[in-house]
C-alpha cells in the first residue's frame, strides 16, 4: 500500500477471500496525500491495538482496540494511523478478485 502498511496473509490462498493481519506503522496510510481508493469486494476489520482513522466517502471514523468496521470496498476509502504507536488489526476482504 501507499506507505508504512504491511499485510500478512493468515491463511493459504483462499478463493475470493483475503484473511489478513494488517499493521499501519506510525504515519502509515493506505493511500498517499489523502486520496481515496476503491476496489471490488467487501471489507471487515477488527482493531487489535492503536488508533485507526477510516474515511468512507464523506464520513470519517476513529477506531480503537476492540472496534470493528464493515464496508463495501467500491465506496471510496482511506485508512491511516492516527496515533504514536503501530495499529494492528485483523482484516477480511471478500470478493476482491484478482485486483
Amino acid at each position: 500500500l501507499a506507505s508504512g502498511v504491511r499485510w500478512e496473509r493468515l491463511t493459504t490462498d483462499e478463493e475470493n477471500v483475503d484473511f489478513l493481519h494488517v499493521v499501519y506503522d506510525v504515519g502509515g496510510s493506505s493511500s498517499a496525500n489523502s486520496t481515496l481508493m476503491r476496489h471490488a469486494g467487501r471489507e471487515y476489520g477488527y482493531v487489535v491495538s492503536g488508533r485507526l482513522g477510516v474515511k468512507l466517502g464523506f464520513e470519517q471514523y476513529e477506531l480503537g482496540p476492540g472496534d470493528t468496521i464493515a464496508f463495501d470496498s467500491t465506496l471510496p476509502h482511506r485508512l491511516w494511523n492516527l496515533g504514536d504507536e503501530p495499529v494492528h488489526g485483523i482484516w477480511f476482504v471478500v470478493g476482491r478478485g484478482g485486483q
